[in-house]
Parts: structure tokens; sequence; C-alpha cells
């Protein structure tokens, strides 16, 4: 993928697969056009360990050669302000070997507010020894001002189909493939990394909580649902916001799809059908709210919290 604009935004869904292709992308910059990935120098991109390399990230152990900042005792769930403002200040500096100096940004939309300043300083006027390469699974969250200044390449995402035969052909089961090709259909190295176990023990707690919501009306479903839509931070809540609207669609095929075609999570039929006895229209509502207010979400935890809050209220 070629990275030849000053700056560049990979967006679309799959965080590490924008990742793999985000550093594919410094390869080119740090090795030249046409490089050899077998090369000791695209090798060492690839590695992570070129010192004309540069990642920053919301979490420590994606980060790749930083400027020193002062770093929190945080939750790691958003590029710090001051690894931005840091970032900023190295830009300038010259090469130590190569040509040019490629700088990843992973997650720019789970930037902090405040960091956005800095970040435009750098993008306004790049330097010229240095590329710029951004990811975002949710490029909507961004400043207009900082989407004007980027060449924006959407990378469209794999489809679970494509996801589950990716990882059978790494040799895992066709259940198991399946099942969490389910969960991350996009993202082949999301999904062989995600933790099966987890990921249905909170399907599950949305699915019942949803369905008190629908079937019984009571207040205390609603609240239960808002706590686990908030969740711990706003990608987490994203995530459960587009996993409840899958619930929920799928809810609303059961009833007509018994032999469970074109229901994705088949493994709880019997309890999407019993959903499945609220209306239709009604169902498919909610789901469309929920997927809108994944895609407006901040990662303010508390803007999560009572926007999660009121969604599942409002239901």
């Amino acid at each position: 993928m070629s990275a030849r604009a000053p700056v560049v935004l990979l967006a679309g869904p799959g965080g590490r697969r924008l990742e793999a292709l985000a550093l594919q992308a410094a390869a080119e910059v740090v090795c030249g056009p046409g490089f050899d990935p077998e090369s000791p120098a695209a090798r060492r991109v690839f590695r992570r360990e070129h010192p004309d390399l540069m990642v920053a990230a919301p979490e420590r152990r994606r980060r790749v050669n930083p400027p020193p900042f002062e770093e929190t005792d945080g939750k790691e769930t958003t590029l710090p302000t001051a690894l931005v403002r840091a970032v900023a200040a190295d830009a300038t500096r010259l090469p130590y070997e190569a040509p040019r100096r490629a700088i990843v940004l992973l997650d720019v939309d789970r930037t902090e507010p405040a960091a956005f300043s800095a970040l435009l300083k750098i993008l306004e006027e790049p330097p010229a020894k240095t590329r710029f390469l951004l990811t975002a699974t949710r490029p909507r969250l961004l400043p207009p001002t900082i989407l004007s200044r980027v060449t924006l390449r959407p990378v469209p995402g794999g489809t679970r189909e494509e996801t589950a035969a990716s990882l059978r052909s790494r040799g895992m089961g066709e259940a198991e493939a399946e099942a969490r090709a389910t969960f991350s259909p996009h993202d082949v190295d999301e999904a062989a990394e995600l933790d099966v176990v987890e990921a249905r023990v909170v399907r599950d707690a949305l699915l019942e909580a949803v369905s008190g919501v629908f079937l019984t009306g009571a207040l205390s479903w609603s609240l239960a649902l808002g706590t686990l839509l908030g969740a711990d931070d706003g990608t987490e809540a994203v995530r459960r916001l587009q996993l409840l609207a899958q619930l929920l669609r799928d809810a609303a095929a059961a009833p007509v799809d018994p032999a469970g075609r074109y229901v994705l999570f088949r493994e709880r039929f019997a309890d999407l059908a019993r959903l499945g006895a609220a209306p239709a229209a009604k169902l498919l509502d909610a789901a469309s709210g929920a997927l809108a207010l994944a895609a407006s979400l901040t990662d303010s935890r508390r803007n999560v919290k009572l926007a999660t809050e009121a969604f599942a209220l409002g239901l």
C-alpha cells in the first residue's frame, strides 16, 4: 500500500488489520517504493525495531520508539495528550539512516480531545523528511480540521465467511473458527486473539437484559442493560452496542426464519425467537438506534455512561 502522501489515514473496520496495513506502508516510507520485504531494513520495520519507525498508540504495548513524555497510570483507552504533544515536538527530527521517517498514529479516533490541537499542528505542515500514517475504525469522530489535512484511504473489511476461512487455514477447527468470526467478522487477527468465553458471557448478558426490557418492560432491566452497555470505555461500549444491534436484528429475523439461515447467533436461536415475540419494527428501530449511538460515541467515560443509560431507558 503506497504511502507517498505526507499524511495518510487508513479507515475501516478491524483495528489490528489497519495496524498491519499501516506497518506495511511504513516499510515503504522507510525502505522506498518497490522495497524487498526480505531486506534487512524491511524486516526491522516489520519487527518494529527500525530507528526511523515510530508508533504511537493508546496502549503501551503497541508503541515503538515513542519520544519521552509524562505518562499517567490511568486505563489505556485513549491516545494521551502528552504523547501526541511529544510526537509533535519530535516530528521534525531527521531520519537516522533511511530517506524518510515513518510516524504511525494508531486509533486516532481514540485521541483525547485536548490533543487534537497538537495533532493539527504537525499535520498542517508535515516535515519534508517525515510521513504520517494514521488509522481509525471510526473516522467520523475526528474533527473536520483533522480530516481536511489527511489523504483518506478507506479499507473495506473482510466478510465473516472470509474471516472464518482464514482462521481454518491457520489450523483452527470449523466450530471455533465460525464462533470467532461471528464475534469479529472483519479482522482475522482480532478474531484469532478473541476471548470467546468472555465474548459469549457479554453476549448472553446483553440478550438477557434486552429480552427483559422488551418482554417485561421492567425498569430494572433497562437499568441493567444501560450498565452493561456503558462498559469501561468508549471503545468497548461501541462493541457492545454493535453486538446488541446484531442480537436485535437476529431476534427480528428468528420468527420468520425457523431454519436460522439469516440469524448470526444461531446457538442462541431459542432465546432470540422468544425475544422475537416483540414487534419486529420496535426491534429493528432499537437496532438502528444502537448503531447510531455507537457511531457517535466519544471515548469520554462519563459521556459513554450517560449516553448508554439514556439509550436503554428510552427503549
